[in-house]
């Protein structure tokens, strides 16, 4: 991942010299356009202590169904939203302990993001882009211990404000690939239940592959 980015200005820089400007991509004012973004993910681990004697088990899924719209206002200039919704359900067990324990976790995010976005073409079919956004996102979890003996719920509210760039490469003349890679930005996150409450806020720039995006989009 850490070359990934330098790859991108590369090529990305290659084209702007090779190309003609009566050739380059335009966005034209009055498009509009469709995305769709879905994810499934799973994992699974094991973990041992004290030579094997004791461990832990844990598991996880998640799906997250992101569709947004967008309209071009001007030439290479598209304003839009974006909605989300993820779903996530994590479980835990030890082994080797007397007692054995074990927990399970739901969680679940609801999203809205308005964004504005600027669009460089830098050939027939790839355009770079910037995106500015504010999203909002509200999320409910849901724990419960030794089968459901202790239960937990807890809610909170996440605010993003920053920019996100990305990559839009034509199939043919409607549809599209489309990916975003990292973010800069202010987020606002608190989060309270029955025992606890916690807030906190940042100003970073994230590169990490959670933060790495692919959709598919069409253009009308």
């Amino acid at each position: 991942m850490k070359t990934f980015y330098p790859i991108i200005a590369l090529l990305a820089f290659s084209f702007v010299s090779a190309q003609d400007p009566s050739e380059v991509l335009i966005i034209e004012k009055g498009t509009w356009n469709l995305t769709g973004n879905v994810a499934l993910g799973f994992d699974n681990s094991e973990n041992s202590f004290n030579q094997q004697e004791n461990g832990s088990e844990n598991s996880s899924h998640s799906f997250s169904l992101a569709p947004s719209f967008g309209y071009a206002i001007k030439n290479n200039v598209v304003i839009g939203a974006a909605v989300q919704y993820t779903h996530q359900k994590g479980e835990s067990a030890t082994t080797g302990f007397n007692p054995n324990s074990s927990s399970t976790s739901t969680n679940q995010f609801v999203g809205i993001s308005p964004y504005i976005r600027g669009y460089k073409g830098i050939g027939k079919q790839l355009s770079l882009y910037l995106q500015g956004e504010a999203s909002y996102a509200r999320s409910w979890s849901t724990s419960q211990q030794n089968g459901g003996t202790e239960t937990n719920d807890r809610n909170g509210n996440n605010l993003f404000i920053g920019i996100r760039p990305g990559i839009t490469y034509f199939l043919h003349k409607n549809l599209a690939i489309e990916s975003t890679f990292g973010s800069l930005g202010y987020r606002y996150g608190e989060g309270k239940s029955v025992q606890s409450y916690s807030k906190g806020n940042n100003f970073s720039l994230e590169l990490s592959p959670s933060n790495l995006f692919f959709g598919l989009a069409y253009y009308f």
